[in-house]
C-alpha cells in the first residue's frame, strides 16, 4: 500500500499562513525515506519533532520551522499535527503538549476501534 500522510486542520492552516507548502513537499519526501526522523518530544504522546527549512525565506532547518508528527508504522500513516516557526516559538508550551497528547490518544483509539471492527 505505501506510506501516506494525514494533516490536521490546524497544521494545514498554519502551513498555508506561513507559506511553507514547498518546504512541506520536501519534508514529506524526507519522511517517506525515514519515517522515524527526529526525536520523540516528551509529553506529546509520542509525537516526533523535526526541523523544516523555510525555502521561501531561504532559511535552513535551524532557522526554519518545527513540525510535530505521529508515525504509525502498523497502519503506514503519518499524521502531520503541528508546525511553528522557530522565530515565533522555541518549543511547545505545556498546554500545547497536553492538547496534542489528547489528539494523539484519540487517533490511537480510532485506529484500535477500526482494527477491532475489521
Amino acid at each position: 500500500m505505501g506510506l501516506y500522510f494525514v494533516e490536521t486542520t490546524a497544521f494545514t492552516r498554519r502551513i498555508t499562513q506561513m507559506n511553507l507548502e514547498e518546504s512541506l513537499v520536501r519534508l514529506q519526501a524526507e519522511l517517506i525515506a525515514n519515517p522515524r526522523a527526529g526525536d520523540i518530544d516528551a509529553g506529546t504522546g509520542s509525537l516526533r519533532k523535526v526541523r523544516m527549512p523555510d525555502v521561501g525565506r531561504r532559511t535552513g532547518k535551524r532557522g526554519g520551522a518545527r513540525v510535530h508528527y505521529l508515525y504509525m508504522p502498523k497502519h503506514e500513516v503519518i499524521y502531520l499535527m503541528f508546525v511553528y516557526a522557530k522565530q515565533q516559538e522555541s518549543a511547545l508550551t505545556p498546554t500545547q503538549k497536553k492538547a496534542l497528547r489528547i489528539v494523539v490518544s484519540e487517533i490511537h483509539n480510532e485506529w484500535d476501534h477500526r482494527s477491532r471492527v475489521n
